[in-house]
């Protein structure tokens, strides 16, 4: 249970960090507002993204699982991969902060109304699989979690439920909007435009100071891994 607790402590600020994605918030804001089926192409749009987490999990894995493989003392090149990937995050951190933050373009058009509930359904997931991709700080926070679920010592069944928790908490950001719009779905426009629009003003400070936060963890782990610190 000990392992568990530390892995699930290790996973939390780094899914929290990830949630933070004002690309992918904006998304599927304007799917539901355009789609002719919203909360069809809302819960495509949910899955696509959910395909994704899982897709770069996996690498992160494996990532850990090669290393751990071809060498006898895996840490330093672990500890190294987290100072890597810890400076790139700063690198973006810094950059957002000092770039504006654009809406997506639209990509998503909407189908026609004879098309069927298949086709608006893979629409969605193409979308929010695409927006996710797209997303590239995201991206290298999943690949470090999945790194890490890879080299704990936790059981099957308990990196399991942190993979199920790490996909939860990061796709909040989906899980929130489709919310609003399933319950309140007549005040649901007018709440997610606000959002939207604050979100395009503020999106890039809040999303920078988050990646570099992490960037900075990131890099201290891996320092402190290498003996450096």
């Amino acid at each position: 249970m000990s392992s568990f607790l530390t892995l699930l402590t290790q996973i939390i600020p780094l899914a929290l960090g990830a949630a933070v994605s004002p690309t992918a918030l904006m998304g599927i804001i304007l799917l539901l507002s355009i789609s002719k089926r919203p909360k069809l192409q809302g819960f495509g749009y949910y899955l696509g993204a959910i395909i994704l987490i899982l897709i770069v999990v996996i690498l992160g894995i494996l990532l850990s699982a090669g290393v751990t493989a071809t060498s006898p003392t895996p840490d330093p090149t672990l500890a190294g991969i987290d100072v890597l990937l810890g400076i790139i995050l700063l690198l973006f951190g810094i950059k957002r902060i000092f770039q504006p933050q654009n809406a997506p373009k639209k990509r998503f058009q909407g189908i026609g109304k004879e098309s069927s509930n298949l086709i608006l359904f893979i629409e969605g997931l193409s979308f929010g699989f695409g927006m996710f991709l797209i997303n590239f700080s995201t991206t290298i926070i999943i690949l470090e979690a999945g790194k890490e679920i890879g080299v704990s010592l936790v059981d099957p069944i308990g990196k399991l439920i942190i993979v199920i928790i790490l996909t939860f908490i990061t796709l909040m950001v989906c899980e929130v909007p489709l919310g609003i719009y399933l319950l309140f779905p007549e005040k649901a426009n007018n709440i997610l435009s606000k959002v939207n629009k604050w979100m395009q003003r503020n999106g890039h400070y809040l999303m920078g100071v988050v990646l570099i936060v992490i960037g900075v963890y990131l890099v201290w782990v891996g320092l402190f891994k290498l003996g450096i610190i």
